[in-house]
């Protein structure tokens, strides 16, 4: 529920930011779902792109959660990785591939990445209709242990150092 102020900001009343603290008093739902519908009364997209405060990014993927039950891929560890999965159907494979790179901003018109930095032991989910004959690194040939259960196929990236490919044959 969202909380309404004792008072608003106007003309007649002032609180050094937008509102004063809560009245504890709920007026509206905050967030509702319906069906395939998630509704947020807030700008949540608006204050992802201006502030990138955690807890709204917390709100979208626990909406996206309760929308999609069973993702392609759902990956641990930091947000900065970057996860995809691409089927290749001549190989008979799918090939997940793994990005980690914090780009930075160092100058006034871009961002860059200075610095490779490695993350280990990275949990990973893939959606599968069958159970893979084998699971492993690419291109270095590593063979990583796994497990299939309930259409999902579970392993661990031991390494992912900017760029990293797992085949599941």
């Amino acid at each position: 529920m969202t909380l309404v102020p004792y008072f608003n900001r106007t003309w007649g009343h002032f609180c050094s930011h937008r509102h004063t603290l809560s009245a504890g008093k709920p007026e509206y739902p905050a967030v509702v779902k319906h069906g395939h519908v998630v509704y947020f009364a807030h700008p949540v997209f608006s204050q992802c792109g201006q502030n990138a405060p955690r807890w709204v990014k917390q709100l979208v993927l626990n909406a996206i959660d309760l929308l999609l039950r069973n993702p392609v891929i759902r990956i641990g560890g930091p947000s900065t990785i970057l996860a995809t999965v691409n089927e290749q159907p001549e190989q008979k494979r799918h090939v997940a591939h793994f990005l980690h790179y914090v780009p930075e901003r160092r100058g006034a018109d871009f961002d860059v990445i200075e610095d490779v930095i490695p993350v280990f032991d990275v949990g990973v989910s893939v959606r599968a209709d069958k159970e893979p004959t084998y699971v492993r690194c690419a291109p270095d040939g590593e063979d990583l242990s796994f497990e299939y259960r309930d259409g999902r196929v579970s392993f661990t990236v031991p390494k992912i150092e900017g760029h990293q490919m797992v085949e599941l044959v």
